[in-house]
């Protein structure tokens, strides 16, 4: 079946979803992919736009759409309800409900009633909100299209009076007048996301806003929004600097009093997200303290010992989650002591829930759905490069392609070793095989090792030294895991192999995909041709 693609509306946003094996037959399947790939935790229906009256209606089945379309995510709405104490008034229903589930809720739960309601109140009236289950994450990805917060009421009268005179006869608005309003409650917006957007980012802010209120051009700038670009800038760097007299984590760690001696100047050795995290450095869950925390930490080591307890042990490292970031961005420690005190995080599972809880996407169902996505693409890419480079990977491509027993894993293998030569870099600063009992193993920083013992091929990966990861069954699994570890150890990418690990972060994973290297962008373009 061939892959399809649908445009994908969630709430402010606008998505796209691949779809390697097409729509899926039923609507559970198309779902439950929407969920997967946009890490959805709340309940939600699907609509899709009908061509024919331009407009949505609830998707009942997955013949209603088809390459292309748009469907779009509903969520389900909260249920507030208005309670009155005994004597004041009926129990009546707001927000949500319909006029005849009022009527039967009141109904049903009247003072007038022969059976009173059980539950009384002390006061005469309380609200309770029904909503459905938050995300435990504290930021969100950065939207592909930036929405623009709403001001405060006085600045909402001047731009809507000011796009009046605009729409009329084309003047601007003199910005001085509610460009510090304007920029405050941008910078408090875009700290939902991050606290240290790049400058593209604060560039795709200002040009939201431009294209949201264009009466608020500048006259003397060829974008339009230079000036706000450069005003935003300095404006997020004040509010970090407020923040951190709070004690927010993610900023006082740059401050100067809690840097190195020879570290201590403001540009030196910033700790900030550089791939994409969402949630870099993220504070203490509310009631907890890092004593807290290192006695639920010191618990799980005693937890992980028992057989079958995966749902305890994700559930401690789920709470212990800010505790592990704050040890490994500020304190640095070696993978062995950090292997020593987190043995938990060292499992397949908990490293993808890791990853999750750092940047809210799964590790390996994304990557491997990319990688099959741009596998065709990327084979007739490689068979048509010509010179040394174009016969060296043909050589690596047709054992594979004449061997009648190939599947999926022999594949991915293929494409993963063929990128690495095609970005021009060395297989084995990667890969290396070893026999089982070679000791030379171990001294690496970072590799995949390939152990071989009676035809059978063992996966593992190796950082300082240490083998953190064995068993993982497949070259493109180990890739995955090994990319899902430079996440959770906070570890750079190896500068012999940056263009690999860029186009594993940046085309398999879509993570910070507005900013890429020459060569990368170059591969990005051929497989979109």
């Amino acid at each position: 079946m061939d892959p399809a693609a649908l445009r994908v509306l969630i709430e402010q946003e606008i998505r796209k979803l691949i779809l390697p094996s097409g729509i899926p037959k039923t609507l559970d399947e198309l779902r439950k992919a929407v969920k997967e790939e946009f890490n959805i935790t709340d309940d939600f229906s699907l609509q899709y736009k009908d061509a024919d009256f331009n407009d949505f209606f609830t998707l009942t089945s997955t013949d209603q759409i088809q390459h292309k379309d748009t469907i779009k995510v509903v969520f389900s709405s909260p249920i507030v309800l208005t309670l009155f104490a005994e004597g004041e008034g009926n129990l009546s229903a707001s927000t949500s409900l319909s006029a005849d589930e009022e009527s039967s809720i009141s109904t049903a739960c009247s003072v007038d009633d022969a059976v009173p309601c059980e539950s009384t109140f002390t006061s005469s009236v309380e609200t309770v909100i029904i909503a459905p289950p938050q995300s435990t994450t504290s930021r969100l990805p950065w939207p592909d299209d930036f929405p623009i917060p709403s001001f405060s009421p006085e600045v909402e009268m001047v731009l809507k009076k000011a796009m009046e005179s605009y729409k009329t006869d084309g003047s601007l608005l003199n910005v001085q007048t509610v460009k510090r309003d304007i920029n405050e409650h941008l910078v408090k917006a875009m700290y939902t996301y991050t606290a240290y957007p790049s400058g593209m980012q604060i560039a795709s802010v200002t040009e939201a806003l431009i294209r949201k209120y264009p009466c608020l051009k500048e006259p003397g700038s060829l974008s339009g929004f230079h000036g706000w670009q450069m005003s935003l800038k300095y404006k997020m760097a004040d509010y970090r600097r407020r923040l951190s007299k709070f004690g927010c984590p993610e900023v006082a760690c740059n401050t100067l009093k809690k840097k190195n001696p020879e570290d201590r100047k403001p540009a030196k050795n910033v700790k900030k997200p550089r791939k994409a995290e969402v949630n870099y450095l993220p504070p203490y869950p509310a009631g907890e303290n890092q004593e807290s925390l290192e006695q639920e930490r010191v618990d799980l080591l005693t937890e992980v010992k028992k057989r079958d307890n995966t749902i305890v042990v994700n559930e401690k490292m789920s709470k212990t989650f800010a505790l592990r970031r704050h040890e490994v961005v500020e304190l640095c420690p070696s993978v062995a002591e950090f292997k020593d005190r987190w043995p938990a995080l060292f499992d397949l599972l908990q490293i993808n829930e890791e990853f999750r809880r750092i940047t809210t996407l799964h590790l390996e169902p994304k990557f491997m759905k990319m990688l099959d996505f741009y596998t065709p693409k990327l084979l007739a890419i490689f068979t048509c490069r010509g010179g040394l480079l174009g016969r060296t990977l043909k050589e690596k491509i047709e054992p594979m392609m004449q061997n009648p027993d190939k599947n999926i894993d022999m594949m991915r293998d293929v494409v993963l070793r063929c990128l690495i030569f095609y970005l021009g870099e060395k297989e084995d600063d990667l890969i290396q095989e070893y026999n089982c009992d070679n000791g030379d193993i171990l001294q690496h920083i970072m590799k995949i090792a390939i152990c071989k013992r009676d035809y059978q091929e063992d996966f593992s990966i190796i950082l300082e030294g240490v083998q953190v990861m064995a068993g993982l069954e497949n070259l493109a699994r180990a890739c995955a895991v090994l990319l899902g570890l430079t996440y959770a150890l906070n570890l750079t990418y190896p500068k012999e192999l940056r263009h690999t690990f860029e186009a594993f972060q940046k085309l398999f994973l879509e993570l910070d995909v507005c900013k890429f290297s020459p060569k990368i962008l170059t591969l990005k373009n051929k497989l979109m041709t």
